[in-house]
């Protein structure tokens, strides 16, 4: 009897799958018959999902039973509004094919770029009759730290961001509607006794997860003024303390120390926070200029909590002129990164061993030495990111991210020199600083300085398991167009002088050859870094507010298409959202859309006005985008957001809540070359195009003339394969 696919046992079919490069590919397979349907949305979108983004923290879905069904998975899990109320209840945890059809979606997205900003800031203050125009229109320079959290069981989003001595909070959830769900919380400093200056917020931690206080969600802030509190994050009582912690005397080094003596140790600065959530385990590392203090989230109703350890610096490592700046977990919580300033090797570690704590130097890599020609000068404080190879690792990140004042940043493992070890930096503006990092698993990382308010992206330059080009069709012809790359050389046979026949217009699976646009889609020379520039974008930057930066960066998860810019003065909030002019110009459309959960379908393809909005989830061609639009009338622009986990209102502009003001932000956009540090980078170079958003080509009268020859013969829906997002094709 012959055999077929369908009658292979679900192990064999598992390796199958795990081959399969887009999921337009699995979805064609499970239509092929009942059998393997069911066996894609039983176990398919489970294999896709965690062998093409297997470096992203990803919830674990709720039980393939419900995956076709929106379920609350309320473990009494409603979000409270800012009347004490409780909303209606949300879906429950994503389905890993929901999950795939975002992770898709978001994939395109950011390979190409398309990234769209939005500014949150203080609205502008009522000015007295006859008072000079103040220097800043909207308020305060303050100097935002900002968190975020994505609860997996409810999808709803809170973002949480210290202005000085305030505290700012929202919430999002995503509704029923096309209406998203918005709640504001704040806390005013002067209400608590704090002063604008002497007790600003510090640092910020979410305690993501399930754990509750009293009841309540929670959050970490440190103070300039050396307070650390536990706060509730609740709505209707944010801001209130739940609990103080402050060091006892008695735990220094594991010695007891007099209260009265010189080596007691004083709370100073807050300088940062890092909860450890691996596991049971919910400890805070918190760094002041002198010390490392590590607390236990209290499990009772205490109202105050001291130190399990204190590990003062001064007493066992360094001279008085060494501060301490910030303390990050590794691993499991055996140990502390450390990033100090006034010393000769400002990174360093703590690990614990069966005596206690003992402090190491970093490991240093001679042959990252000597190919990038490195120094170990100074460290920027508030780069240090854990970085997990696989999210499924056991054993927790050993590698650590970090940003130097030479405008490096280096990816080392702190231990031991390791194959891993590399150093990226910006190849068009090579000395600017990176202040603060971002990671997405092992995929890209985001930096932002002092140097006015600009955004880089970075890849890391590591084999990708998904490549969002593998779910368009074949070309004979090499990504367009042309890349700047100032030190990075064409991949052999990419050239126009490659001879005609050899360009390979289709892919050959059976000899394990890839056509000509597959092949070098994946080459990093296609694929270079960008920087997003948006101080003149800005509504409050003039010729009189001074150069701005960036200050924090926050992200509710690594499934998330959106995240938070912390920027002097307000946030940005920046959403993977790509441009369609056939829905932002003019987009009549017959019914209210549905912001979550409303597919529309027609004949198993997207009913949009063109084929090419199915090319944007990145080859899920027969799952639908989510029509999201801005406004509530039934015609109006629309614009695309992610299906699952965007939200319909991030677009909105004018006063939002607690007196601050959306309005987006057009960013100038520059590609900066391969990332990969150089030895090379001091001489001159020519400068990149700056790229402004503006109409698709095809659009604003420019045709197949203004690209290379091997393009001419492209029909303009192809513009599908630019390497760009429409919003960058004339630009």
């Amino acid at each position: 009897m012959k055999q077929t696919l369908s009658d292979l046992p679900d192990d064999v079919l598992r390796l199958i799958l795990a081959n399969l490069e887009s999921a337009r590919d699995l979805w064609a397979l499970a239509l092929s018959c009942y059998r393997l349907h069911r066996f894609v949305d039983d176990d398919g979108w489970r294999v896709f999902v965690r062998t093409r983004f297997r470096s992203l923290s990803i919830p674990i879905p709720r039980s393939q039973s419900e995956s076709g069904k929106e379920v609350d998975t309320s473990e009494k899990a409603s979000s409270s509004s800012s009347d004490g109320s409780k909303s209606r209840p949300q879906k429950g945890r994503p389905s890993y094919r929901e999950l795939a059809e975002s992770l898709t979606w978001q994939s395109r997205c950011w390979d190409r770029r398309a990234l769209r900003f939005q500014a949150l800031q203080p609205g502008a203050k009522p000015r007295e009759r006859g008072a000079p125009p103040p220097r800043h229109p909207r308020g305060s320079r303050f100097q935002p730290v900002v968190d975020a959290y994505l609860d997996p069981d409810t999808r709803e989003e809170m973002v949480i961001w210290g202005a000085g001595e305030d505290v700012v909070a929202r919430y999002r959830q995503p509704g029923a509607t096309a209406t998203t769900e918005v709640t504001w919380a704040g806390s005013d400093g002067k209400d608590f006794g704090f002063k604008a200056g002497y007790d600003d917020v510090r640092a910020l931690s979410i305690v993501k997860g399930q754990a509750r206080y009293d009841g309540c969600r929670s959050f970490l802030t440190g103070r300039d003024n050396g307070e650390l509190a536990l706060l509730s994050a609740e709505p209707v009582r944010f801001g209130e303390r739940l609990v103080q912690f402050r060091p006892a005397p008695a735990v220094v080094d594991g010695e007891e120390v007099d209260e009265d003596a010189e080596e007691s140790v004083e709370q100073e600065t807050i300088n940062s926070l890092d909860v450890l959530r691996d596991g049971p385990k919910n400890l805070i590392a918190a760094a002041t200029k002198s010390s490392v203090l590590v607390y236990g989230l209290p499990e009772d109703d205490a109202a105050e909590a001291n130190p399990l350890t204190i590990y003062d610096l001064r007493r066992d490592i360094f001279p008085s002129g060494t501060q301490l700046c910030r303390a990050t977990w590794m691993g499991q919580g055996e140990t502390i990164a450390l990033a100090l300033r006034g010393c000769n090797d400002p990174l360093r570690y703590l690990s614990i061993t069966p005596t206690g704590w003992t402090h190491h130097t970093a490991a240093k890599n001679a042959n990252i030495e000597q190919k990038f020609d490195i120094t170990y000068g100074n460290v920027c404080p508030n780069s240090l990111q854990p970085v997990r190879p696989h999210a499924s690792s056991k054993g927790g990140p050993s590698l650590l991210l970090s940003a130097w004042r030479d405008g490096t940043c280096r990816l080392q493992d702190l231990r031991t020199p390791s194959a891993f070890d590399a150093v990226y930096q910006d190849n068009i503006d090579p000395w600017s600083d990176s202040e603060v990092l971002m990671t997405y698993g092992t995929e890209r990382f985001i930096s932002g300085g002092m140097n006015g308010e600009t955004i880089k992206i970075f890849d890391f330059r590591w084999t990708k398991d998904y490549y969002h080009t593998s779910g368009l069709s074949c070309l004979g012809a090499t990504p367009f167009p042309e890349p700047p790359q100032p030190f990075q050389k064409r991949p052999p046979g990419s050239d126009w002088t490659t001879p005609t026949a050899s360009r390979r217009a289709l892919c050959d699976h059976m000899a394990g050859l890839s056509c000509r646009w597959h092949e070098f889609s994946r080459d990093i020379y296609f694929r270079p870094n960008v920087s997003f520039f948006l101080s003149k974008a800005l509504p409050d930057r003039g010729p009189n507010t001074g150069v701005g930066g960036v200050w924090s960066l926050a992200k509710a998860s690594d499934y998330s298409p959106n995240f938070y810019v912390g920027i002097t003065g307000g946030i940005l909030e920046a959403n993977l959202q790509p441009f369609n002019p056939d829905f932002e110009r003019i987009a009549p459309i017959s019914r209210t859309s549905r912001a979550f959960g409303d597919w529309r379908r027609s004949n198993g393809r997207v009913s949009t006005p063109t084929d090419s909005v199915e090319e944007i989830s990145g080859g899920v061609d027969k799952l639908s985008l989510t029509l999201a639009p801005t406004e509530t009338a039934k015609t109006g622009p629309v614009i695309l957001c992610d299906p699952n986990f965007g939200f319909a209102d991030w677009r909105d502009s004018g006063a939002v809540g607690r007196g601050y003001e959306s309005t987006p932000v057009a960013a100038s956009m520059m590609e900066t070359g391969d990332g990969e540090a150089c030895k090379s980078n001091d001489r001159a170079i020519q400068l990149p195009r700056l790229m402004h958003p503006g109409q698709a080509w095809h659009e604003s009268g420019a045709g197949v003339a203004d690209f290379p020859d091997e393009y001419a013969s492209l029909p303009r829906e192809n513009t599908k394969y630019h390497r760009l997002d429409r919003h960058y094709h004339n630009a």
